[in-house]
């Protein structure tokens, strides 16, 4: 037998764990994760080789209504995910389902796109509640599967791969069996500042920023980066320096000491704050800074 591909597309409410269990499947942190609600902005690519089988994972932002420039711009990035995608792993919190969720279920009935509910943080749900949860979810749509499960621990995830598995069709792998995202390095050395800033600071102010790098050099000891985090407001710019600096320092203190675990080596990281008001709103720098639709 010959090797396999499957395509799944992580969707569902905002804070729901989606990127918490990308990390978990794939078996490392290539998605950002926070208690914050929209910390997911673009779209994530996991790869994870198993045998013969290759899956290939997308997550995207969760659902939501654009109101700025870039909000649109991700409310249309979870438009075109949703129209195009082959199966959906549908991802809840184990209670009733919300409006929204039951408007996006009827959106993929439209569309007759296969889908896999996964009602992720089980851990945090008495058992006895579970089937009663489980019963009112599988009354909205003909799922190929139900599956409990713990993103977080990774209790249940076997399970979604099993089903993901009965799915894969037979195809070359298309991309490296080592491979784990086509996420550039740059994306993922902003998007773990960003992380650090969304558990740092207040709710207001991470929303309100982007970052883009400067410059991204590597040899074979060190790799240096100086990025560059706009913010839309001096007042946000003073909450993300703190006083004598020490915030912006123990933001980029945390991120570099990740990025060095992750990339095995010394990392240089330099990070500057300037302010772009309306930032959001100005197409020609959210291209430059990669929200691009498809």
């Amino acid at each position: 037998m010959g090797t396999k591909t499957v395509f799944a597309t992580l969707m569902g409410r905002p804070n729901v764990g989606k990127s918490t269990l990308l990390n978990q499947l794939v078996g490392e942190k290539i998605s950002i994760v926070s208690p914050k609600p929209q910390t997911t902005r673009n779209r994530i690519t996991g790869i994870l080789t198993a045998g013969e089988t290759q899956y290939i994972f997308l997550d995207m932002p969760g659902f939501i209504t654009g109101r700025s420039g870039l909000g649109r711009r991700m409310e249309q990035t979870v438009d075109g995910l949703v129209e195009q995608a082959e199966i959906a792993v549908f991802v809840a919190e184990p209670k009733a389902p919300a409006e929204r969720e039951r408007a996006m279920l009827r959106r993929l009935e439209q569309n007759a796109i296969p889908t896999i509910l996964v009602l992720n943080k089980i851990d945090l749900l008495p058992k006895h509640r579970l089937l009663a949860v489980m019963e009112a979810w599988s009354g909205l749509y003909d799922f190929l599967a139900v599956i409990p499960l713990s993103a977080r621990t990774g209790d249940g995830t076997e399970i979604l791969l099993e089903e993901l598995g009965k799915q894969a069709e037979e195809s070359p792998f298309l991309y490296d069996p080592a491979q784990l995202s086509d996420q550039t390095e740059v994306f993922f050395a902003c998007e773990v500042v960003r992380e650090k800033m969304l558990l740092l600071l207040g709710d207001e102010v991470p929303h309100g920023v982007a970052l883009a790098a400067d410059s991204f050099e590597e040899t074979a000891a060190l790799i240096s980066i100086h990025l560059v985090i706009y913010c839309g407001r001096e007042s946000h710019k003073g909450m993300i320096i703190g006083k004598n600096g020490r915030k912006l320092k123990e933001i980029s203190t945390r991120a570099r000491e990740e990025l060095e675990r992750h990339y095995q080596k010394k990392v240089f990281l330099q990070c500057f704050v300037k302010v772009k008001r309306d930032w959001e709103n100005n197409s020609a720098l959210l291209d430059r800074l990669g929200f691009i639709t498809d």
